[in-house]
């Protein structure tokens, strides 16, 4: 009963922040609602997202957005491209592309101590939220934004394993073993 109290809290946790001056999806959401097209990156800049000086700002070239929305090797024309995404394109050099992960989670291994240890069971917590911003821009004017994002993370993990410890073991050291 002592060895098995407080066993609990020896299990591992992991919390994950993008450094970033937000601290909720609200908080970001509402920042990207009010980009609009035709905005300037100073105007995006007073907003509250500087894409010079906000952490974790990925610029990205015209051939990257081309790629990430399918245009390159496309052969039949069937898909609805954005006309920001086409300004874009016709634009080139003189666009630039803007991404922005921010994410905040938590995940907390949860169960038996012992299960978790010997690798019978693992369950992992994950709560949290995260967005992913896509910024185009073409001589320093906004073409056109794009959000995706989960404002409320709340998974449950659960890996089993029969065998615990040997439940890894390749077999071909399990053979080695046996013909020693």
């Amino acid at each position: 009963l002592i060895v098995g109290a407080g066993c609990a809290g020896l299990l591992p946790t992991q919390t994950v922040n993008t450094q970033t001056q937000w601290t909720s999806y609200q908080e970001v959401e509402s920042v990207v609602k009010a980009i609009h097209r035709g905005h300037t990156l100073e105007d995006v800049k007073e907003l509250g997202l500087d894409v010079d000086k906000t952490p974790n700002v990925q610029s990205l070239t015209y051939l990257d957005i081309a790629k990430r929305f399918g245009l390159i090797g496309m052969r039949d024309g069937t898909v609805t491209i954005p006309d920001g995404v086409k300004n874009l394109m016709v634009a080139a050099e003189k666009g630039r592309g803007y991404e922005l992960n921010v994410q905040s989670t938590h995940s907390q291994r949860v169960g038996s101590f012992w299960a978790d240890f010997l690798q019978f069971r693992k369950k992992t917590h994950t709560t949290g939220w995260d967005i992913s911003i896509l910024l185009i821009v073409v001589n320093d004017e906004v073409e056109y934004v794009l959000y995706k994002g989960n404002p409320n993370i709340d998974k449950l993990e659960k890996e089993k394993n029969p065998l615990g410890p040997f439940q890894k073991i390749n077999g071909y050291i399990l053979v080695d073993l046996i013909a020693d």
